[in-house]
């Protein structure tokens, strides 16, 4: 039998990578997953959220550690900064999600990645948040990615890449796309 050599391409097991895709479209119910994070409230504006198993592959994993998230808000919210706030670490998790998406699908290209940098910002108006106007949405009016991308690859190549990102990253459609959140009381 021949044995098959992994083709690692950013860091990316490419060989694996398409074997999964083969995988999922073989056997659909490999490919739906589902995330869970508990969370807690410590005091004032500060709270943990704590990420450890997840069902994926027709399997549920715990990680060998769980890992935690410190929320808090700057002191001119209220709060005493002991962590990003909540709308920072949904910038942080875009900036993670979309750079996954792009250095996989170079990967799978072929395409070589050297760095890439990216900047994110968005516009928030309180007045919603405090419901001092309530034509104001409390969240982001929108959110702008900028990226410094070197790599063996041509501008257009980049760009593709960039598109590509913006149209499979689940953070990216998660929040760009209505998603139903349903929150309840436990008893």
């Amino acid at each position: 039998m021949a044995q098959v050599t992994e083709k690692i391409v950013n860091g990316v097991n490419v060989t694996g990578l398409f074997e999964t895709i083969e995988t999922i479209k073989e056997k659909p119910e490999v490919g739906k997953y589902n995330f869970r994070a508990t969370n807690k409230w410590i005091g004032g504006t500060e709270n943990h959220t704590t990420v450890n198993d997840f069902y994926g592959a027709c399997k549920t994993f715990s990680r060998k550690k769980p890992h935690v998230f410190v929320k808090d808000e700057p002191e001119s919210l209220l709060g005493t900064d002991k962590g990003a706030n909540p709308v920072e670490y949904l910038l942080a998790g875009l900036a993670g999600c979309v750079t996954t998406s792009i250095v996989c699908h170079a990967a799978a290209k072929g395409i070589k990645i050297h760095s890439i940098e990216s900047k994110l910002e968005g516009d928030i108006d309180l007045q919603g948040l405090f419901q001092i106007d309530e034509n104001v949405n409390p969240g982001y009016r929108g959110i702008n990615i900028s990226f410094k991308i070197k790599a063996d690859a041509t501008e257009k190549e980049l760009e593709e890449l960039v598109e590509i990102a913006k149209k499979v990253s689940p953070v990216a459609n998660t929040i760009s796309r209505p998603t139903p959140i349903n929150m309840s009381l436990e008893k």
